[in-house]
């Protein structure tokens, strides 16, 4: 058995695993890489977790279809990565086995393609998923701020939520790096193949030295005009995009209202996704604002509801804004609000709800703290009437309830938080106050399974209010 064993360590010696690994080892790796990153989520939604990469759009330009069809597929994160790993693999197949620099180059460059799509989707088109993304970023921070504990900040922590605006490009960047996750940096693993340098052929004697550069040089100068032809359109749609909207901001301060209306015609030819979003109807707003200075259009009155949030007139945007809201939920279903519109509304009664909740240094005053309770929940249930999938109107609800010893309001609410959100903390927050009320209630077993619930959710010990409650502190 040992001569065996010996024999087989004998022949591992002599295999040329220096020579594979020089040649295809990092290919492969880089190939295994990209597998991963089609599987992983690129993105995460603050209170929905992460995106999975079959769903989130790589090309924004041709994302025209809806959702969950096979043409929505074929453009997304998932489908470039799963091609970049196709590229990767076919470099180490023949007739591609000699040792050329070129190869590792093109399995580099393969490797960035997909990741530089992505963030030039997310940060130079702005879509109605950016906005979306960045109103959910605003709950949870609103939550955050209710939860009774701290949390782990992100990497830039966003201390001023109503700030957060996705008009202005530092604010994209700030929430593309908070809501960025593991699959997007797998592609830059993958890009360290553009930096070897393997071994190089030895030149052949009978080739002439002034004809050696040439020879070498045209494949992957022929393979990088390719490369870069097809992904010309994907690449111009969106830096045309970035372009037209700094030159309608530039218009609109000058008072070319005409040559901003055109700016915006070009911007929807070519980015039919950039309608809807709240940065081009603001513009649009603007525009003809300016051209029809008497104009009532739900436009010109979102660009000024828009400028009022940005002051923190949460009240008057709130006054502007309701009418038209209110005009789309008597008419048809099919003449729903817009997203934007939506979006809007429910930032100006989150404002109103923050100015009208009672501060800690309230805990002791009973009556004005009830009082402040009452207001709060008026508009929250507004709120949740605007918006019906607001995580923050529901969890908020909750505590008013809890608050005002409301406990089966408290339960209800909770529930449908824990229906709307898939991000542990909150889930772990939203069983905490479930099992308070079930306790509050006279239920102690469901109670503590409950808060058991809780403490499972939060392994880093962050809620301090379960851990209390279940130990009879609270």
């Amino acid at each position: 058995m040992m001569q065996k064993i010996a024999a087989l360590l004998r022949e591992l010696r002599q295999w040329p695993w220096r020579e594979w690994e020089d040649t295809r080892g990092r290919l492969l790796l880089a190939c295994v890489l990209m597998l991963g990153a089609s599987g992983l989520p690129w993105l995460a939604d603050p209170l929905r977790g992460g995106c999975s990469p079959w769903q989130t759009p790589l090309v924004p330009a041709w994302s025209l279809t809806a959702p969950g069809t096979v043409g929505a597929a074929l453009t997304s994160v998932g489908a470039g990565s799963c091609m970049a790993a196709l590229l990767c693999l076919g470099c180490t197949l023949r007739p591609f086995v000699d040792r050329c620099l070129w190869r590792y180059r093109l399995a580099g460059a393969s490797c960035l393609v997909p990741l530089c799509l992505f963030l030039l989707h997310f940060t130079a088109v702005d879509t109605q998923q950016g906005d979306l993304l960045a109103y959910h970023k605003l709950e949870a921070q609103l939550i955050l701020r209710h939860l009774g504990y701290n949390l782990p900040r992100d990497w830039l922590p966003v201390t001023a939520p109503f700030a957060l605006d996705m008009a202005a490009l530092h604010w994209r960047v700030v929430l593309l790096v908070d809501q960025l996750r593991p699959g997007a940096a797998l592609p830059l693993i993958g890009l360290s193949l553009w930096f070897r340098q393997p071994g190089r052929r030895q030149p052949n004697p009978r080739v002439r030295p002034w004809l050696l550069g040439p020879a070498l040089s045209w494949r992957p100068l022929c393979l990088s005009v390719l490369l870069g032809a097809s992904l010309l359109p994907a690449l111009i749609a969106p830096l045309w995009s970035l372009l037209a909207t700094w030159q309608t901001d530039l218009a609109i301060a000058a008072g070319e209202y005409q040559q901003a209306l055109g700016w915006l015609e070009t911007t929807r030819w070519l980015v039919p996704a950039v309608v809807g979003s709240a940065t081009y109807e603001e513009q649009l707003g603007q525009t003809l604002f300016g051209l029809e200075a008497h104009s009532q259009a739900e436009v010109v009155s979102f660009a000024a509801a828009h400028s009022l949030l940005q002051q923190r007139a949460y009240l008057r945007a709130y006054q502007l804004l309701f009418p038209y809201w209110l005009t789309h939920t008597q008419q048809q279903k099919k003449d729903l609000p817009e997203p934007w519109l939506t979006t809007a509304l429910s930032e100006a009664l989150e404002g109103l709800v923050e100015a009208a909740w009672p501060s800690s240094t309230l805990s002791g005053d009973a009556p004005e703290r009830n009082h402040r309770l009452i207001m709060a929940q008026a508009w929250l249930r507004q709120l949740a009437q605007v918006n019906p999938d607001s995580l923050y109107a529901h969890y908020l609800l909750g505590r008013a309830d809890y608050e005002l010893h409301n406990y089966q309001g408290c339960l209800a609410e909770m529930g449908i938080g824990l229906r709307l959100s898939s991000d542990n903390d909150l889930r772990s927050s939203a069983y905490t106050y479930i099992g308070l009320a079930e306790i509050a209630l006279g239920r102690s077993t469901e109670g503590r399974e409950a808060l058991q619930i809780a403490l499972a959710l939060d392994p880093e010990y962050h809620n301090n209010t379960a851990r209390e409650a279940l130990s009879g502190l609270h």
